[in-house]
């Protein structure tokens, strides 16, 4: 059972990064011509990595604690991405 909540987790976590990363690039609205995504890209990228290897790393520690943290610690990440490729990028 805790193998396939540390899967499901860590599917969902990956899917809503990927699908909230492309969004903010594919979007409708007009694109600002000077800017480049390659930061962005590269961001959600590292992100998805991240989360890969902490899937590992939980199905080998199994410990719900670890489990408990490591997710808030990714979704804690998640939330202050944008601001980082912001800062990167010199934007704000």
């Amino acid at each position: 059972m805790f193998k396939l909540v540390v899967i499901l987790v860590h599917v969902l976590i990956f899917l809503f990064a990927t699908v909230i990363g492309l969004g903010g690039v594919y979007n409708p609205a007009p694109p600002d011509p000077s800017r480049t995504y390659e930061v962005w890209f590269t961001a959600i990228a590292i992100f998805n990595i991240l989360v890969v290897l902490s899937t590992f790393v939980q199905l080998k520690l199994k410990k719900v604690w670890a489990f408990s943290l490591t997710v808030l610690g990714l979704v804690v990440l998640f939330y202050f991405l944008p601001h980082i490729v912001l800062y990167i990028e010199g934007i704000s």
